[in-house]
């Protein structure tokens, strides 16, 4: 998968997958055909600009992380993936509890040097 219609449509299909919607939900929130999510989802579709913000809102995140395709490890794309995901519903308040804990349990386990401040 190298053309950029086949990464954003991997992307799109990730997102979609952990947001927990299946391609006929995805469909009917943006109002097209199941048919086409998958079209886009296998890169044989590239959407409109409108169609992909469109995309973004029905899956809950802003349309440049929706575009964001990174080249690298799929086990670790994912994990941040999810990563992103979780912590773009919180507030700022639990996402500073969640890094401080981070922190905490990499620093005992030796990887991470704790920063704090």
């Amino acid at each position: 998968m190298n053309s950029i219609e086949k990464r954003i449509g991997r992307r799109i299909a990730e997102l979609r997958r952990l947001s927990g919607l299946s391609q006929a939900r995805l469909a009917d929130s943006i109002g097209t055909a199941t048919e086409t999510v998958s079209r886009l989802e296998t890169g044989a579709a590239m959407p409109s600009l409108a169609r992909l913000a469109a995309v973004a809102q029905a899956l809950g995140v802003e349309l440049h992380e929706l575009l964001r395709v990174r080249p690298g490890s799929e086990a670790q794309h994912r994990a941040l993936e999810r990563l992103l995901l979780m912590m773009s519903r919180r507030t700022a308040g639990e996402i500073d509890l969640v890094i401080d804990v981070a922190a905490l349990v990499l620093d005992h386990v030796g990887r991470y040097p704790a920063a704090r401040g």
